[in-house]
């Protein structure tokens, strides 16, 4: 563990590494709650109760992927705290592709997925204020590191991938681990700094829905059909409408859809 924080400048230097607790994000939040400072890092070999966006589950077997958060005190004037998903995701597909050469993507609204759109790691950013009134965002990352195509469960797998699947070896989870860290620490800095525009373009360079027909389904269950535009500055999906007109949406679940 100490080897995965040793390239960082200051993100993960204060830490916690826990066998297994119930959601990383939890431990995270506690821990802010009792002074963890800016960059504190919580890692888990296994959550009983990992969550993801919209409140899913997330499959969190022990010793074969990655579960962490980093608590990250938000800066008085900064890009819209929705933008850090954006931020994550590149960060996360910018270690794995420069480190590993995975060929990976992001995706919309917090997935980084392998060419074929299988979800190789998830993103979950949530706010909250602690105890003097700061305000602070939780990044959760979750990556599928050492899983094979049997371990996954039935319904994942047409749907979920790992470095593993994707490139036939296994790796070391805590090198993959600092690999992120030291991207996560680095787009921050550019973030912080009020420069999205540099972090909307590496998203958009890394885009997989972008130029694709898609369905996304909105959290109310209705549903729109059109072709990917891109992301906005305010973290949401561009698409245009089959009569031509284009819409932003803030959240909803996309999905590819094949040609008839």
């Amino acid at each position: 563990m100490e080897a995965a924080v040793q390239q960082t400048k200051w993100l993960g230097k204060a830490w916690k590494f826990l066998e297994v607790t119930t959601s990383t994000q939890d431990e995270a939040k506690k821990w802010v709650q009792e002074g963890a400072p800016h960059g504190a890092l919580v890692v888990a070999e296994e959550q009983t109760q990992g969550r993801g966006r919209l409140g899913r589950l997330w499959f969190s077997p022990p010793r074969k992927n990655l579960y962490f958060t980093v608590a990250l005190k938000l800066p008085s004037s900064s890009p819209p705290p929705n933008t850090l998903s954006l931020l994550a995701g590149v960060a996360v597909a910018e270690a794995l592709r420069s480190h590993f050469n995975a060929q990976v993507f992001v995706k919309w609204a917090n997935d980084v997925v392998g060419d074929d759109g299988r979800k190789l790691a998830g993103i979950l950013v949530e706010g909250f204020k602690d105890h003097l009134g700061t305000d602070w965002a939780l990044v959760g990352i979750g990556v599928n590191v050492n899983l094979t195509k049997d371990e996954l469960p039935d319904e994942l797998r047409e749907i979920a991938t790992s470095l593993q699947i994707l490139l036939g070896r296994q790796f070391d989870r805590f090198q993959v681990l600092g690999a992120i860290l030291v991207s996560l620490e680095a787009w921050w800095e550019v973030w912080a700094k009020g420069m999205l525009g540099k972090v909307l373009k590496a998203f958009e360079a890394l885009d997989w829905l972008k130029g694709k027909r898609v369905r996304l389904t909105l959290p109310d269950g209705t549903f729109f059909e059109g072709v990917a535009i891109g992301v906005t500055e305010e973290s949401h999906l561009r698409l245009r409408l089959s009569d031509g007109l284009e819409r932003d949406f803030p959240a909803g679940e996309a999905t590819v859809r094949t040609e008839e």
